[in-house]
């Protein structure tokens, strides 16, 4: 069993894949992706895991959920489990996790009023720092015993989500378990923000109470004391006041940047300076060196802005705040254009606010 703050980080995962937009977002994102048009989300319930041994309750999130498939009662089951290390017997736990599932729906009648079972979909997510090694087919972990005992050995497949193992090509735009990896496997400070606002725009788009208090949970319980904010376990406000925690994070990356921009830029003043040799040129090329080092941090600082609007928005919507950042220099307005990213429902609303501020 899981004890400390892996119990915790299990805990929250299961919190988090109990609620119906989170199961639907993995099926659309990731496992069903290309065939996601022929479930019913509509229909989209959890199933009691009560059939499944207590053994099997001690180790894994027991989540079952059931949804129409292509029009049909087929009963389309997902079944969840977390993982925090590599289990080397995991798919001789699905099949039997499985069979446990057919029996109940058997004795409920189901074969005897449809007459075949319906399909099951096994779904292991993985977070560990390894990659994930195990057999995904218990049909791996059978020894050939010859073309006579072949065709009677059991075949079950899982479907995989390995986290760490996932790169930014492979995370789907505007999807909670996007972002829910993103935050899990980041080791970037600096990209924390970001992150961040991409999971509180697409939870208002969700507009689902319920699952943003799970993840305001997750986020106080898991993401910051393991380390977010470089700091102790501090308390964490809720999510819909998150920005003003986006908004200092920003602010500290950026005045972090400033520092590092101007001692820069006056180290490379002073080399010009002596390699001209006089005290004027010294002068001058710390003086341009600062210059071009505000520059450098400004440019920065507008990069910066577009990925956050881009997390939020679309990928139209970087290119066209770029161009207008362009012609804002002032520090002042550039630090409320991050907080216009994070308060503005629509990307219209923050164009428009920040061509007023150049006009």
């Amino acid at each position: 069993m899981a004890t400390g703050s892996a119990a915790m980080h299990d805990s929250g995962y299961k919190r988090l894949f109990s609620q119906p937009l989170m199961v639907r977002e993995l099926l659309r994102g990731f496992v069903a992706r290309e065939w996601s048009d022929a479930l019913d989300f509509t229909t989209l319930r959890p199933v009691p895991a009560s059939f499944v041994s207590h053994r099997l309750r001690q180790r894994h999130g027991d989540l079952v959920w059931q949804v129409r498939f292509r029009g049909e009662w087929l009963y389309l089951l997902v079944l969840l489990e977390f993982q925090s290390t590599v289990e080397s017997a995991m798919a001789v736990r699905v099949l039997t996790y499985t069979g446990l599932l057919y029996e109940k729906l058997i004795d409920e009648g189901v074969l005897r009023r449809h007459g075949k079972l319906p399909p099951v979909l096994p779904i292991v997510i993985y977070n560990g720092t390894r990659p994930w090694t195990a057999a995904v087919d218990v049909a791996e972990m059978i020894a050939f015993g010859g073309e006579a005992l072949e065709r009677y050995q059991p075949s079950l497949r899982y479907y995989l989500l390995d986290e760490g193992r996932m790169g930014a090509d492979d995370l789907p735009r505007r999807n909670l378990v996007s972002a829910l990896i993103a935050l899990e496997t980041n080791r970037e400070r600096e990209q924390a923000p970001e992150l961040l606002a991409g999971l509180i725009g697409r939870l208002r788009e969700m507009g689902d109470p319920e699952l943003t208090r799970v993840f305001q949970e997750w986020v106080e319980q898991v993401l910051v004391p393991r380390g977010l904010r470089g700091t102790e376990m501090e308390p964490m406000p809720r999510l819909e006041e998150v920005r003003t925690m986006l908004q200092e994070m920003v602010a500290e990356w950026v005045a972090e940047g400033h520092e590092r921009g101007l001692k820069e830029g006056i180290e490379q003043g002073i080399e010009r300076g002596i390699e001209r040799g006089i005290e004027q040129g010294i002068e001058q090329g710390i003086e341009q060196g600062i210059e071009q080092g505000i520059e450098q941090v400004r440019a920065e600082e507008r990069r910066l802005l577009c990925r956050l609007a881009v997390r939020k928005f679309t990928t139209e919507t970087g290119p066209r705040l770029s161009a207008l950042l362009e012609r804002l220099s002032d520090p002042e307005r550039l630090a409320e254009v991050g907080e216009w990213i994070i308060e503005c429902e629509t990307e219209r609303e923050l164009l428009d606010r920040v061509q007023e501020a150049i006009s």
